[in-house]
């Protein structure tokens, strides 16, 4: 999951040094909700630890 979010954001930098301005801000906010969407997941879920 961690690479989809990176890879979103390195597509959202290539296009925009290509000059597609309204293509990176949408990449950058998918990964922006992919990413709180993976916190969220990471903070609310229990560690099945046994000590």
């Amino acid at each position: 999951m961690m690479s989809l979010i990176f890879l979103l954001v390195a597509c959202a930098m290539i296009s925009v040094y290509r000059g597609k301005k309204r293509l990176s801000y949408g990449l950058f906010f998918t990964s922006m909700i992919v990413g709180l969407f993976w916190f969220h997941h990471h903070a609310t879920s229990q560690l099945d630890i046994l000590l």
